[in-house]
């Protein structure tokens, strides 16, 4: 290939990759894009289209994908700091660490060190540490660490805004876990409100509240507001891979509801994500929650449906046909075998505590229709 003509193949790449929206299209011409500039020793032109990589992938729902186009910028700047500023990938540094708890295969150790460099990344550029205590304190919840995870949390809301602090709308989101973690849904629902209402909004906000307020509203006996909040937020993440664990949250109502034929076309349609998201804590989520559907089908003596799996699933049936004991004993499985390896990872027991509390959701099923 002539000088020109990789130029010319580099740059349709990349004003291909910029028309197009959010997925994985964009993020396989940016990765041809950045072999290319690989290939012909172009290393400027290989970051500057890696950093575009780290943002697409991740807003894509393909976060390892971006952990690898991160690594590599993140080599180069140590490597030549005065030609690669640290301080430009310090934003999308925060979303790759908050995203490493999410693998079991890397160890608390790398985790720590990763928050570590962090702070003194943010700390040589002038900002304070509320990003870094929020990072803290998300990585002490999903390892199971609740000590730790209240002062970090306590750190997190005391310290001042700056300018690599999260938006507003993110920032509130990430406040739900605690009053969720604590079973307090009416102090939850009155801190979700600005964000229900769109005072608040990002990217993925609220779409990821609408998923994550319904449990509580249901142990609240708010029926209509859960209902309107499920059509409505189920609409804002059904087309978007990144959204697998919130289309969990989606399932797991439609179990506690009764709405069995209708999670099971959810469990359909996104089954395919989970099987290939790299991300084994969505992997858990989504997996566990179309376990409680599954036992709700049971309840309901479905014993085989008629769902169009993907051929990669590993009961994939050609005539389209399942019996429910056996969906229901793979689902099983695999969330036990990652709660066992997350558990192992973290020293606690918060994943089989998650798999327990699937356990007793068949127990609070109330009927509630749902219609579109």
């Amino acid at each position: 290939m002539t000088e020109q003509d990789w130029r010319e193949r580099f740059n349709t790449l990349r004003a291909r990759a910029e028309r197009l929206e959010p997925g994985e299209s964009k993020v396989m011409a940016l990765e041809e894009a950045a072999r290319l500039a690989d290939t012909h020793g172009e290393v400027a032109l290989a970051y500057e289209t890696r950093d575009e990589l780290i943002e697409a992938a991740t807003f894509a729902g393909f976060p390892e994908r971006a952990l690898v186009a991160y690594a590599w910028c993140r080599g180069q700047q140590q490597r030549d700091p005065r030609r690669f500023d640290p301080e430009g990938l310090l934003w999308k540094q925060k979303w790759m660490v908050g995203v490493l708890p999410e693998f079991p295969h890397i160890g608390r150790k790398q985790i720590e060190a990763a928050l570590d460099d962090v702070e003194q990344g943010y700390a040589k550029a002038g900002a304070g540490q509320r990003a870094v205590f929020k990072l803290r304190y998300l990585a002490a919840r999903d390892m199971g660490e609740r000590a730790r995870a209240e002062e970090m949390r306590a750190r997190w809301l005391e310290t001042p805004r700056d300018h690599l602090t999260d938006c507003l709308a993110c920032e509130l989101n990430v406040e739900l876990h605690h009053y969720l973690d604590q079973g307090d849904y009416a102090r939850l629902m009155q801190r979700a409100r600005p964000l229900l209402e769109g005072r608040h909004a990002c990217a993925k906000v609220p779409h990821l509240t609408f998923g994550r307020v319904l449990y509580p509203l249901f142990k609240l006996g708010q029926w209509e507001q859960a209902r309107e909040h499920h059509l409505r937020g189920y609409a804002m993440v059904r087309g978007d891979r990144y959204f697998v664990s919130t289309v969990g949250e989606h399932l797991e109502f439609l179990a506690l509801t009764g709405n069995v034929e209708r999670g099971l076309k959810l469990f359909e349609r996104h089954l395919g994500w989970a099987l290939e998201h790299a991300t084994p804590l969505n992997r858990f989520t989504f997996h566990a929650s179309a376990l409680a559907l599954m036992e709700r089908a049971m309840v309901e003596e479905r014993e085989r449906v008629e769902l169009a799996l993907p051929r990669t699933f590993a009961l994939y049936s050609p005539a389209g046909t399942y019996e429910t004991r056996a969906l229901r004993g793979w689902l099983a499985a695999q969330t036990e075998d990652l709660a066992a390896k997350f558990d192992a990872r973290n020293g606690t027991d918060r994943f089989h505590q998650l798999l327990a509390r699937t356990q007793q959701l068949a127990s609070e099923a109330r009927p509630l229709p749902i219609d579109d």
